[in-house]
């Protein structure tokens, strides 16, 4: 298994778990946090797009996400609560998808790509505060921070869960 399959196997398991673990949820649901200041699915979902998106960027392809949007979901940004602005759970839904796919697509058609440098400044990317030489160091880089993140989306939904049966 070369590094493009791996990391194509690794993106395609978070995307699997992040779209089971928003299954059905809303709007209001999303914005839970469990007891502390931590992580909500939304700002996990937005963090995610946005890492992904930094990834776009250093392989020549274009960034979804607006520039008021990243703001919001960038390392260290204030936790969401019920009531802040963000953005919808529809639109990170759809982020997902696309910066997935279109990850995926360069990965399967660019089997010697990543050891290329990153075509944009790797430390200028949002979400991104580290120095990578090579595409493979950045995605590992990423992919790894992304499965982090995506390990906290189960615990957010049993809690929506059971809140909805009480």
């Amino acid at each position: 298994m070369n590094q493009s399959e791996i990391f194509i196997t690794i993106l395609s398991r978070n995307q699997e778990s992040t779209l089971r673990a928003i299954d059905d949820l809303s709007e209001t649901e999303s914005v839970l946090q469990l007891p502390g200041s931590g992580n909500c699915i939304n700002w996990i979902l937005g963090h995610i797009v946005s890492y992904r998106d930094g990834m776009l960027i250093d392989i020549g392809l274009n960034q979804y996400m607006h520039a008021e949007e990243l703001v919001r979901y960038t390392a260290g940004s204030a936790p969401i609560k019920a009531g802040d602005i963000c953005v919808d759970l529809e639109r990170l839904s759809k982020l997902m998808t696309i910066t997935f796919e279109d990850l995926a697509a360069w990965l399967n058609s660019d089997q010697n790509g990543l050891q290329q440098q990153p075509v944009g400044d790797v430390r200028d990317n949002i979400g991104y505060a580290g120095v990578c030489d090579t595409l493979t160091e950045h995605f590992a880089q990423n992919i790894g921070h992304e499965s982090i993140h995506v390990g906290e989306l189960n615990p957010l939904r049993e809690l929506a869960l059971g809140l909805r049966s009480k």
